[in-house]
């Protein structure tokens, strides 16, 4: 009898172990590119060489964007009241919130490319 009860509660324990691991790693709503940011939607702005740049964030956490007749494709996620957008070309562009107004600056390698530029929110 001793024997199945230390069965029994080896299994409860272990089964109780897994969902709480599995509940750490279910991603929380705040992790999300979306995490109710209002970062999502299309942004004009200026590129390094102060030519037109489009730059569109969906709530799935993808990037699109045009620059100098250039499509741009990537990834981007919301950091605080900054939304980082990594393109498949290797630039990272970082629209930042500041009141009611955005700005945009451009990183190429790890360093950032000429300075911050306005950025409307259509």
């Amino acid at each position: 009898m001793t024997r199945h009860v230390s069965r029994w509660t080896a299994m409860f324990a272990a089964a109780a172990l897994a969902l709480t691991l599995a509940s750490c790693d279910a991603p929380k709503e705040e992790d999300t590119a979306t995490e109710s940011s209002g970062f999502i939607g299309s942004y004009t702005t200026k590129d390094t060489q102060g030519n037109d740049m489009s730059v569109t964030l969906d709530e799935e956490g993808s990037a699109t964007g045009t620059r100098a007749g250039d499509d741009l494709t990537g990834s981007w996620k919301a950091e605080g009241d900054t939304a980082t957008v990594n393109w498949a070309d290797g630039w990272v562009t970082k629209i930042t919130k500041d009141g009611d107004s955005y700005s945009k600056t451009a990183y190429k390698d790890g360093k950032e490319e000429g300075s911050a530029v306005p950025a409307e929110k259509n």
